[in-house]
């Protein structure tokens, strides 16, 4: 989730229906100040109750607001937290039963026929990890096409300041299959969470790319 993101959409979204930030701020029971320091990007955790009734105040329609910040900002309701997890505990429990089954019967079964009930086994485990592994690319194609719901929200609103961020990542992703010093970097880079630093840490990081990419446009 990205405060500045839905900070900077709210203010658009209430700057439209005429809502001041005191006024909104007095509507979803927070102090006058509260919506000019999320729209500046001051609150660093938004909440989803909180979010609900902002958004909620601003017009949406209540049954489509679960979705909406879920989909944009990654804001999840405790019941869909709930839920995902569950799906998930439920998953690797039924994943652990089932290799646990497939064990007991390959103990009872092994002095029959030894060869087909090793291939058998062989056989039951690689189709549970093709399963397995079919639920693990849903899971990453939702979030993919949630990455796209993003960039083009962010093309939308912010055409002209969107435009050279587009035109290097697209240059970045489509040399990666031939360059893999650059599939290495990617990866290095974006397996870190790099949502939870702070603007100090993002400052050293965007200052060491600068210097970077001046050294070697100097050459």
């Amino acid at each position: 989730m990205s405060i500045n993101n839905i900070g900077r959409d709210i203010k658009a979204l209430r700057t439209k229906r005429g809502i001041g930030s005191r006024e909104l701020s007095r509507l979803i029971g927070k102090a006058e100040t509260y919506i000019s320091q999320l729209e500046r990007g001051l609150i660093k955790k938004l909440d989803y109750n909180t979010a609900y009734d902002i958004m909620k105040h601003l017009g949406f329609t209540e049954s489509g607001i679960d979705e909406f910040l879920d989909s944009f900002y990654q804001i999840k309701s405790p019941a869909r937290i709930e839920a995902e997890a569950e799906q998930g505990v439920n998953w690797d429990e039924a994943r652990a039963v089932k290799i646990e089954e497939m064990w007991i019967q390959r103990q009872e079964d092994i002095d029959t026929d030894r060869e087909y009930q090793a291939n058998k086994l062989e056989n039951d485990m690689i189709n549970l990890e093709s399963q397995w592994m079919m639920n693990l690319y849903e899971k990453m194609e939702e979030k993919n096409e949630e990455i796209k719901k993003e960039l083009s929200f962010n093309i939308n609103k912010n055409m002209q300041t969107f435009e050279p961020v587009i035109n290097n990542l697209y240059s970045f992703l489509t040399s990666m299959r031939e360059d893999r010093g650059n599939f290495e970097f990617f990866v290095g880079l974006f397996e870190n969470d790099l949502s939870v630093l702070n603007d100090k840490s993002k400052g050293k990081i965007l200052r060491a790319v600068k210097e970077e990419m001046d050294k070697t446009q100097s050459k």
